[in-house]
C-alpha cells in the first residue's frame, strides 16, 4: 500500500512538474523567458528606456497594440505561442487546465511552485521586520511619549480581526465563483464547437457507407475553422495568445498548416476589429453548414436539422460574449479596496496590540497572521484574474488556456473521425426502419 502511494505520488509530482515546465518553457512563463523578445524597433527602444529590467513580455504584450506588436515581436515568441495550441490530438497534450495536486498532506506540505507561499513569502519577511523594530522601540516610545494610549490597540485588534475573518472569508468565495464562472464558460465555449463538428459528422452525405469526396471537404473546412474560432477567442481574451491576431502570426500558422491560405488571406482582408473576428468565424461556420445543404454534401433527414445549427451558432455567439460580461464587471473597484485597506489595517496593527502580552512570540504570531490572512486575499485577487492578464501572483491559479485550443483542435476532428467507419448494414438497417409504416 505505502509502495502504491508513492508512485502515485510520484506520478502527480510529475504531471506538476511537466505543467511547470510547459507554463516556463513552451509558453514562455519562465523567468528568462519573459523578459521581451523584440525586435529594435524605435518603439521597442523607448520601451527599454529606465523600465527594461521592470517591464515583463507579459506587460508589454497588455499595454501593446496590435500594430505594434506586428512590427516588434520575435519569430521566437511567436512560434513559442504557435507550439502551445499545435498538436491536434490530445494525446500529445500531457497538461492540464490548472495544476494539479495530490490530496496527501506530506505531498501538499512539500509543494512551492504554484502555492500562494511561493508569493507571499517576502510579505511575511517584512512583517517579522516590521514586529521586530516594534518589539524594540515602542516600549520606550508608550513609555515616555504616548503613555498607556496604545492599550486600545488591543481591543481594536479583537474587533478588526472578527470582521476580518468574515469579510475576507465572504471574499474569498465571491472570487472563486467568479474564477468558477469563466472555467465553466470555456468548456461551454468548447462542448457547443463539438456540437456543431457532430452535426457535421453524422449529417455528411455517404455512398456506400463511406463519406463523399464533397462531404469531407466541407466537414474539414468547418473543422478548420473550429480551430480558428478558438484560436481567436483566446486571443482576444488573454495577453498569452494576443500575438496570435497579429498578420505575422496568421501568415505562420499557415506556414505551419494551423489554417489555410484561403482563410488566412480573408481574415487579414476583413475590416472587422481584431477582438471581434471570433464573430466573422461564426458566421463562416454558419454560411459552411447552409452551402453543405445546398451542394448535397450535407443532408438535412431530420428536418430540424438547420434550426439546430442556428441554434448551436448562437449559443456560440453567447458563451463568447459571456467572457466580456463576467470580466468587465468582475467585482468594483470600492470593495477589492475596502477589504485590501482592512487586512492591511489588521496586519499593521497587530504587533502594537500584541507586543505586550506575547513578548518576542509575537514575531512569529504575526508572520502566520501574515501569512494565512495576507495570503487569503492574494488568493481572492488571483481568483478574479483567472487568465493571468495582470501580474499579480504571477501564474499561481491562472486557467491554461492552451489546453482548451488543443483540445479544441482534436474536437474538431475526433466526431468526423468516430464516424467515419460504420458498423457492416448499419446505414441499410436505419433505412429499412424508416420505410417500415
Amino acid at each position: 500500500m505505502g509502495n502504491a502511494g508513492s508512485d502515485l505520488s510520484s506520478e502527480c509530482a510529475s504531471i506538476a512538474s511537466d505543467y511547470h515546465d510547459e507554463e516556463e518553457g513552451r509558453l514562455g512563463y519562465g523567468q528568462e523567458q519573459r523578459r521581451p523578445v523584440l525586435s529594435s524597433s524605435p518603439s521597442v527602444k523607448a520601451l527599454s528606456h529606465g523600465k527594461r529590467n521592470s517591464t515583463t513580455f507579459k506587460e508589454y504584450i497588455f499595454d501593446t497594440t496590435i500594430d505594434d506588436l506586428e512590427k516588434t515581436v520575435s519569430e521566437r515568441h511567436l512560434d513559442h505561442a504557435i507550439d502551445s495550441i499545435v498538436p491536434m490530438a490530445i494525446g500529445e497534450s500531457t497538461t492540464k487546465v490548472i495544476r494539479p495536486y495530490h490530496p496527501a498532506k506530506l505531498w501538499l506540505w512539500r509543494q512551492w511552485n504554484g502555492t500562494i507561499w511561493q508569493h507571499g513569502y517576502k510579505n511575511v519577511a517584512l512583517m517579522m521586520i516590521y514586529t521586530f523594530a516594534v518589539l524594540y522601540t515602542f516600549p520606550y516610545i508608550e513609555e515616555n511619549i504616548l503613555g498607556e494610549s496604545l492599550g486600545s490597540l488591543s481591543q481594536l485588534f479583537k474587533y478588526l480581526l472578527t470582521l476580518s475573518v468574515f469579510i475576507l472569508t465572504f471574499f474569498l468565495n465571491q472570487s472563486y465563483g467568479l474564477w468558477r464562472d469563466i472555467y465553466n464558460n470555456c468548456r461551454s465555449l468548447q462542448g457547443t464547437a463539438d456540437d456543431l463538428s457532430l452535426l457535421a459528422a453524422t449529417h455528411a452525405t455517404r455512398v456506400d457507407g463511406k463519406y463523399t469526396v464533397e462531404a469531407e471537404a466541407t466537414m474539414n473546412d468547418i473543422a478548420m475553422a473550429i480551430r480558428i474560432f478558438h484560436i481567436f477567442v483566446y486571443a482576444s481574451k488573454t495577453r498569452r495568445f494576443r500575438v496570435l491576431h497579429t498578420n505575422r502570426a496568421l501568415k505562420r500558422m499557415v506556414q505551419r498548416d494551423v489554417i489555410s491560405t484561403e482563410m488566412c488571406d480573408a481574415i487579414i482582408e476583413s475590416k472587422i476589429f481584431n477582438g471581434d473576428r471570433v464573430f466573422a468565424i461564426i458566421e463562416w461556420i454558419m454560411i459552411k453548414f447552409q452551402v453543405g445543404l445546398d451542394d448535397g454534401s450535407l443532408r438535412d433527414a431530420s428536418d430540424h436539422f438547420q434550426s439546430h445549427v442556428l441554434q448551436t451558432g448562437l449559443l456560440l455567439r453567447k458563451h463568447f460574449g459571456g467572457f466580456r460580461g463576467i470580466l468587465e464587471a468582475r467585482i468594483p473597484l470600492a470593495y477589492v479596496h475596502f477589504v485590501q485597506v482592512m487586512v492591511d489595517t489588521l496586519l499593521f496593527i497587530a504587533p502594537l496590540a500584541l507586543y505586550k502580552d506575547l513578548g518576542m512570540f509575537a514575531i512569529p504570531t504575526v508572520a502566520i497572521m501574515t501569512a494565512f490572512f495576507g495570503g487569503l486575499l492574494d488568493l481572492s485577487k488571483e481568483m478574479l484574474d483567472p487568465f493571468d492578464n495582470e501580474d499579480y501572483c504571477d501564474g499561481v491559479i491562472d486557467i491554461n488556456c492552451g489546453v482548451f485550443i488543443r483540445q479544441a483542435n482534436y474536437g474538431a476532428v475526433k466526431f468526423k473521425d468516430g464516424a467515419e467507419i460504420l458498423p457492416e448494414g448499419w446505414i441499410n438497417t436505419e433505412k429499412k426502419a424508416v420505410e417500415e409504416p
